[in-house]
């Protein structure tokens, strides 16, 4: 009798043993629908979530018991019938006795229920533009009282701002659509217009000039009062310009400050900054200081630090090739010439021509000399 109680004992245990859950599925957290798709025109109602069981579940939404198509660990697809619009309760239940719930609504959405309580206050946002800027002539609104806009005659869609508390507002402003940002920027602007100024005294001198970009601190900070259509960026980009059409890419590129000012048009520089501003137009410098003198000069490179160009492709030269003085041209390497050759044997036929004629005034001498009494 002792040894099967035991028995018995022991049989019990391992049936308890071998049905409790283990200790991953014990700890799984349930199924969750998040989102249940209705599509009426293909009859089919996609319920997606997390923690979805091994196995098709079964599903009901209300009282009716919806066939399932497929299913996996995060979706369900089940077939949708014809229903009427409302809130329906949908059910989940997988063979392991998990089960989901979710409410779907098909057809018209009711009315909106009761406003929930307020969330909490969010973070306080940025500084705003403060006392130090200036707005002038809103389009759809007036100015501010006793701001720098309501005291301005300017027209509409100028935006300056200063970092010093307004004191440097431009006044008397009659030209539109200028843009500032920085410290003692557009503080000279009367009459011009589409000018943008970004940067610590960028375009403080400019006044009736229009249509320029200076983008860095004391960028075109010196420009003549006229000087129109000019691109400057970097620190100190063409910072006394004074033509109008000039480009300057680079830290003072286009700015031989304090040196006289450069007052030629359609110039070009490319690179830190030059030692001489031109006074001639047309000029391309790319990572060359430029020379007093140049008009319609490009200069690639400082002849101190480069001391090889790589060009790729066909190379075509309009005027002639000249070597400098005590450096003298060096050309290595096959040259494919066919205009040069041409030039060389129409020199070499116009030589062996006059070769001709000589020998023949010669011929004619000996003859002359021979024949003479």
């Amino acid at each position: 009798m002792k040894n099967t109680r035991i028995f018995r004992l022991c049989l019990a245990a391992a049936l308890c043993v071998g049905l409790s859950p283990s200790g991953a599925d014990a700890q799984a957290p349930p199924p969750l629908i998040t989102a249940a798709v209705p599509d009426a025109g293909s009859a089919n109602l996609t319920i997606g979530g997390a923690g979805f069981r091994q196995g098709f579940p079964v599903v009901y939404l209300g009282n009716m018991e919806l066939p399932v198509r497929w299913a996996t660990e995060s979706t369900v697809d089940t077939w949708l019938p014809e229903l009427q619009p409302g809130t329906y309760r949908l059910i989940a239940r997988w063979p392991d006795g998990s089960q989901a719930d979710f409410y779907l609504t098909l057809g018209a959405v009711g009315p909106a229920g009761p406003a929930g309580a307020p969330g909490p206050k969010g973070d306080r946002g940025l500084p705003g533009f403060g006392d130090g800027a200036a707005y002038f002539g809103a389009s759809t609104a007036a100015a501010p009282a006793g701001s720098a806009a309501a005291d301005s005659t300017a027209p509409s869609r100028n935006l300056i701002y200063n970092q010093n508390g307004g004191t440097t507002t431009p006044t008397g402003m009659t030209g539109i659509r200028n843009t500032g940002f920085g410290s003692n920027v557009l503080v000279g602007i009367t009459t011009g217009s589409h000018n943008t100024s970004f940067g610590a005294q960028a375009l403080t001198s400019v006044t009736t000039g229009s249509r320029n970009t200076a983008i860095g601190a004391v960028a075109m900070q010196n420009g003549a009062a006229g000087a129109s259509n000019n691109t400057a960026i970097g620190r100190g980009a063409l910072r006394n310009v004074k033509g109008s059409r000039n480009i300057g890419i680079g830290f003072n590129a286009g700015s031989a400050y304090p040196t006289p000012d450069g007052t030629g048009n359609d110039n070009i520089y490319i690179g830190i900054g030059n030692s001489t501003n031109p006074t001639g137009s047309n000029n391309i410098y790319i990572g060359h200081t430029g020379e007093a003198g140049d008009s319609g000069v490009v200069r690639l490179g400082n002849g101190n630090t480069q001391t090889k160009t790589y060009l790729a492709g066909e190379v075509i030269i309009h005027g002639s090739i000249t070597g400098v003085p005590g450096n003298p041209l060096d050309i290595t390497g096959p040259v494919n010439a066919p205009a040069l050759d041409t030039r060389i044997d129409t020199l070499v036929a116009g030589i062996k021509a006059d070769m001709d004629t000589l020998e023949g005034r010669v011929k004619a001498l000996e003859t002359a000399d021979t024949t003479a009494p």
